[in-house]
């Protein structure tokens, strides 16, 4: 009677083994539990019901959840089970919760929220999200065709024959736009150029002194010997200078403008050669001493004074013959 007692006991642990073994909690990584779980959300969307019901299956062997830092999550998927016990599981119900517990989830390979910044503003940060590092041909470009989509209006649809292009075979109308187009490029290229021009020559101009400059001939002369009388000789040469452009305008021999550089001025006067060459060494000495700071003795400031006196009696001269 013992003994058989004791070979029941052994044959109903050897036919439940299998059960005992399947019923001890499973444990799996992060990335498979994730992954059976979209596995299962993807099925669930397309109405797959034997696939959800084999992989719920799955799922609701697993008991536990190993995760990155090593530590164990409890999970219990009973829930879905009971959902697809029903008679008609409603599968977008279990798609929508599947999809939650997927989303509360860390995936696996996240990327850390200070890495995405990074990443991100090393994209924000280029062209063509980003315009301050480009350069001033591709500013000007970009300024020039955003003005023409404002200009010029959309071009009507012109059927396209097959074959090579023909450009006898537009219309008039497209060779007017063209036409239009060309102008307003050239047009804008030449503005933009005189711009440019315009800002990188420095003119060189008389410059301004201390004061206001003279406007007579008479007033640049007493500022030249006040200048000379207080050993300014530097200042003395400046309005000497323009004591000889005042002197030429007041005889009507040249319109003196402080708009124009010193060799505008000499090119004015290229149908009156003698005044030009007594005025070019004028000029010469003028721009050493002033924009060069190249300093002047006294018998060189002598010599420049005499310049200056001979472009006055030539012209004084000249004047009076007229």
């Amino acid at each position: 009677m013992r003994l058989r007692r004791w070979l029941i006991i052994v044959f109903a642990v050897w036919w439940g083994w299998p059960a005992l073994v399947a019923a001890q909690p499973a444990e799996v990584s992060l990335a498979d539990y994730d992954r059976l779980l979209r596995a299962a959300h993807a099925a669930a969307q397309r109405g797959d019901l034997l696939d959800v019901q084999a992989l719920a299956a799955e799922l609701a062997a697993i008991k536990q959840v190993r995760m990155p830092d090593g530590q164990l999550a409890q999970v219990d998927q009973s829930w879905l089970t009971t959902a697809l016990a029903s008679g008609d599981p409603d599968l977008p119900a279990i798609a929508a919760r599947l999809g939650a517990l997927i989303d509360a989830l860390a995936p696996p390979g996240t990327v850390p929220a200070e890495v995405a910044l990074r990443q991100w503003q090393a994209v924000y940060n280029e062209p063509p999200f980003n315009r301050e590092g480009e350069g001033w041909l591709s500013q000007f470009l970009n300024w020039l065709f955003d003005l023409l989509d404002q200009l010029i209006p959309d071009l009507p649809d012109v059927p396209v024959p097959e074959g090579p292009a023909n450009p006898a075979a537009f219309t008039p109308l497209v060779w007017v736009i063209l036409g239009i187009a060309a102008v307003l490029i050239v047009g804008l290229l030449t503005f933009w150029a005189r711009g440019v021009r315009r800002n990188l020559r420095a003119p060189v101009k008389a410059p301004a002194g201390d004061g206001e400059d003279p406007v007579t001939f008479g007033e640049a002369q007493r500022l030249a010997a006040e200048a000379r009388q207080a050993g300014d000789r530097r200042s003395a040469v400046r309005y000497l200078y323009l004591a000889a452009l005042l002197w030429l305008d007041e005889q009507g021999l040249l319109r003196y403008e402080r708009s124009l550089t010193n060799r505008e001025h000499l090119h004015r006067l290229r149908s009156q050669p003698p005044v030009r060459d007594l005025l070019a060494p004028v000029v010469a000495t003028f721009d050493a001493v002033w924009y060069g700071f190249q300093p002047i003795d006294d018998q060189a400031f002598a010599r420049y004074e005499q310049q200056v006196a001979a472009v006055q009696s030539l012209t004084k001269s000249a004047g009076t013959a007229s």
